[in-house]
């Protein structure tokens, strides 16, 4: 008999504190984007890229930890970049990285893209692209530079706005390296 044991996590997703109205204060967001790069650094340490990070996919238990949760399309960073069936790309597109879109070559800087899109719907309580079809999202994506956070609400921190726009970069060599770059990142903010 085959069966799969998971830790039970009790908590509120992201998603549902996103949705409560108000953008979330700026150190609760540096604290579950420091808490997101740690947990994203442990999986790309073990070669695996999560690619559907979202706030759907992130639980805050009551004291405050996150937690990443479904990693059913995560793939080995060597795969990564393979379609799961022919003509599919798997995630969500609104937190794909451009290159996840385009099925190019997929590292864990498309998870770094993702906890950008992530940060600043925490920062401003929208997505940094927006658009009324999935084609027009697609299109959007790809082309658009959005508003940076702090434009959008000026408790941002003008540091914690740049380091979400370079996370969103659409090259993915201008974003943070690793995870843990972007940790550090954050860490300095509250310098």
């Amino acid at each position: 008999m085959y069966f799969i044991t998971m830790e039970f996590v009790t908590g509120t997703s992201l998603r549902e504190l996103i949705d409560r109205g108000a953008p979330l204060p700026v150190p609760a967001v540096v604290a579950i984007g420091k808490q997101l790069c740690r947990a994203l650094e442990v999986a790309h340490e073990q070669g695996v890229i999560h690619r559907d990070i979202k706030p759907q996919n992130l639980m805050v238990q009551p004291d405050g930890t996150l937690k990443v949760m479904d990693f059913g399309v995560s793939r080995l960073a060597q795969c990564a970049s393979q379609l799961t069936s022919a003509g599919m790309v798997v995630g969500t597109p609104a937190y794909m990285a451009p290159e996840q879109l385009l099925d190019d070559a997929v590292d864990a800087r498309a998870d770094i893209y993702a906890a950008g899109v992530v940060l600043y719907e925490c920062l401003t309580g929208v997505r940094p692209v927006e658009a009324t079809s999935p084609s027009a999202l697609l299109g959007r994506l790809l082309t658009v530079t959005p508003r940076p956070p702090r434009e959008v609400n000026a408790a941002v921190p003008q540091a914690l706005s740049d380091i979400v726009m370079r996370a969103l970069a659409k090259d993915a060599a201008d974003r943070p390296a690793s995870a843990e770059e972007m940790y550090e990142l954050l860490v300095s903010v509250e310098e």
